[in-house]
C-alpha cells in the first residue's frame, strides 16, 4: 500500500474535518473512470444551445456556479446571451444564487447548476432555475454521481468535491410533470425539463438531509435513471418542432 500524501487528496486544513466524519466511512465506491469518458458537461451544454439556436432566434444561458470559468468561456454564445453568477470569482455576477434569484426578472434556455454542492442549497438552485426556464428549456446539474465516500461527504475535506448532489436527484424522481436522467459521464451530469408547467418538485428534507453516502449506495443508486454517453440522444428531452 502506498503511503498517504495528504496534500495531493485533501483541503487545507482539513484533517480535524475528516475525523469528524470518519463515522460515515465505506470502502464501497461506485467504479466510473471519468477520464475514458469523453463526453463532458461542456459538450452538454453546448449541444443544448446548438438544438435551441435550431429552432429560435436566441438562446439565454444561466451559470450558477463559475469558479475559473471553464466552462462559462467555453459556452457557444456570445457574452450577451451568458449570465454567470458566482460570490467568488468567475461569471459576470458577484452574487450568491439566492441574491441572483430574489431579483431575477429573466427567462433561460439551458441552466447549468454547479454552485454550492450541498443538498439543501441545490435544491434552492434547482427550484429557483425551474421558475425561470423557458418552455422547452434545460436545467443541466454538475456532480450528481460521487465515485466515494469522501467525495460526497458534507462537510467537504476531500480534493474532489462533488457533495450530496446526488440526493437533488431523488426528489426529482418523486416530483410531478418533470423529465429527468443523469448522464454517466464527467461526474455524473443531471440533466432536467419540466413536461409543462404544472410540475410538482417534492421536497424530502425530512427523509434525505441526515443521510449518507452508504445510503446512496445501498438504497438509491440502483434507482436512479442514469444513462451512459452511448444512450444519451438529445431528441428525448424535445417534442417535434
Amino acid at each position: 500500500m502506498k503511503p498517504l500524501i495528504w496534500h495531493q487528496y485533501f483541503q487545507q486544513n482539513s484533517l480535524k474535518t475528516y475525523y469528524l466524519n470518519i463515522h460515515k466511512s465505506t470502502p464501497k465506491r461506485l467504479e466510473f473512470d471519468w477520464q475514458k469518458i469523453k463526453l463532458n458537461r461542456i459538450d452538454l451544454i453546448n449541444a443544448f444551445i446548438t438544438h435551441t439556436k435550431n429552432y429560435k432566434q436566441e438562446c439565454f444561458y444561466l451559470e450558477i456556479g463559475c469558479n475559473d470559468d471553464e466552462c462559462f468561456n467555453n459556452v457557444l454564445l456570445n457574452n450577451d446571451y451568458k449570465t454567470g453568477v458566482d460570490p467568488l470569482k468567475g461569471g459576470n455576477l458577484r452574487l450568491t444564487s439566492d441574491d441572483f434569484f430574489s431579483t431575477n426578472n429573466k427567462k433561460f434556455d439551458v441552466i447549468f447548476i454547479d454552485g454550492l454542492h450541498e443538498y439543501l442549497q441545490v435544491q434552492k438552485d434547482c427550484i429557483n432555475s425551474l421558475n425561470c426556464l423557458n418552455d422547452d428549456g434545460v436545467i443541466i446539474i454538475h456532480d450528481m454521481l460521487p465515485l466515494s465516500w469522501e467525495q460526497e461527504c458534507v462537510p467537504r475535506f476531500y480534493d474532489i468535491w462533488n457533495g450530496d448532489v446526488w440526493k437533488i436527484g431523488v426528489e426529482i424522481m418523486h416530483s410531478e410533470n418533470l423529465n429527468f436522467s443523469i448522464i454517466s459521464c464527467d461526474q455524473g451530469i443531471g440533466i432536467l425539463k419540466k413536461n409543462n408547467n404544472n410540475f410538482n418538485y417534492r421536497r424530502m428534507n425530512n427523509i434525505l438531509a441526515q443521510l449518507s453516502y452508504k445510503d446512496f449506495l445501498e438504497d438509491f443508486f440502483i434507482k436512479l435513471p442514469i444513462l451512459s454517453e452511448n444512450q444519451f440522444n438529445i431528441n428525448h428531452y424535445f417534442s417535434e418542432k
